[in-house]
Parts: structure tokens; C-alpha cells; sequence
């Protein structure tokens, strides 16, 4: 076929969904993970986090919380001796026994250890 091939490619664009508003149109890559997680601030838990990126996770967890309370979150991630710690997160949306934070504020050795934690991780979140 002569003449301009990118004319003949299909557009995709992101289709609303239900879900859209519970995960709030992510800019990072999560992946799929399942450790122990403690939290503390506007509520106080443990959680099991199932999945992760660099800008935030889902928890899992029997206390409930409401959207917008403002957690420190502590990562027990498998093989590291000591918790990588998001100084300042927020709950973005809630579901039962779930809810999603987005990570605002850690320090930079923090984002370090997290970032390498996530590049020994393979099984992607949809």
C-alpha cells in the first residue's frame, strides 16, 4: 500500500470505566505482590499489600479507612531486613476491605530501595 501508512492506524483511547474512578488513571506501572504492610496516621493497622508502583499500592486489611485519610505506610517487602517507608500517603478510594494509597512523600534512599524492589518484579497489574 503506497502513501502515509500512520493514517490507516487505528486511534486507541482510554474508555471510562467504573474502575476509573477507583484507580485514578495510574502514572506508574503496578505490579502484582502479596507482603505485610503496617500503617499509621489518621488510622492504624496492618494490611496486606497485593499490588505496587512507585506512586502508590492496594492494601487489603480489616480495619476500614476512609477516603482521603493521610497514612505512613511501612513496606515489609520479601528478602529486605527493614521496612521501606512512605513518609506521606493518601487513600484514594476504598472497596470493602480494600483501598488504595498514593504515595506523596519518602526519602530519596526509600524511593531508592523501592524502585529496586519493583525492577526484580514481573507480573504486571492490568
Amino acid at each position: 500500500m503506497v502513501g502515509n501508512a500512520s493514517a490507516q492506524r487505528p486511534v486507541l483511547t482510554r474508555v471510562p470505566s467504573e474502575d476509573t474512578s477507583m484507580m485514578e488513571q495510574r502514572q506508574h506501572v503496578r505490579y502484582q505482590v502479596e507482603f505485610p504492610a503496617i500503617f499509621s496516621g489518621d488510622y492504624a493497622g496492618i494490611g496486606i499489600v497485593y499490588n505496587l508502583g512507585m506512586g502508590g499500592c492496594k492494601v487489603v486489611s480489616d480495619l476500614p479507612v476512609r477516603k482521603g485519610a493521610r497514612l505512613t505506610v511501612h513496606l515489609q517487602t520479601p528478602g529486605q531486613p527493614i521496612a521501606i517507608t512512605i513518609q506521606a500517603a493518601t487513600v484514594q478510594w476504598t472497596l470493602k476491605l480494600e483501598f488504595g494509597v498514593e504515595f506523596h512523600e519518602m526519602q530519596e534512599r526509600e524511593r531508592t530501595r523501592l524502585g529496586q524492589f519493583l525492577a526484580t518484579q514481573v507480573n504486571v497489574v492490568p
